[in-house]
């Protein structure tokens, strides 16, 4: 069931992200661990490509229990522990701007 799991959660955020720009990623509706999993692995690609930031589509909570959402502020939260400038987008709540220093 593990195993399952972790491929239902590779196949849709493969399906979600294949259409977007190498600096942005999407977490919605991912799991939190599953979310910060492909956030380190998004940030350490980003690393190497050189780029200054990344864009994470994060949601608004809307689909989770009583409205509250889980994975913005744990993503919020895991950038700032690694050493990252993270702002709520102006443009979009449900998306968080992650600069590297």
């Amino acid at each position: 069931m593990v195993l399952l799991n972790k491929e239902a959660s590779a196949k849709i955020f493969q399906e979600k992200n294949q259409k977007h720009k190498r600096n942005i990623i999407d977490l919605h509706r991912l799991h939190v661990p599953e979310a910060e999993s492909h956030f380190k692995e998004a940030v350490e690609a980003a690393r190497e490509r050189r780029k200054l930031s990344l864009l994470v589509i994060v949601g608004k909570g809307i689909h989770s229990n009583g409205g509250i959402p889980k994975i913005k502020p744990t993503i919020y939260a895991l950038g700032e522990r690694l050493g990252m400038i993270v702002n709520v987008d102006p443009r979009n709540d449900g998306c968080l701007v992650v600069n590297f220093k």
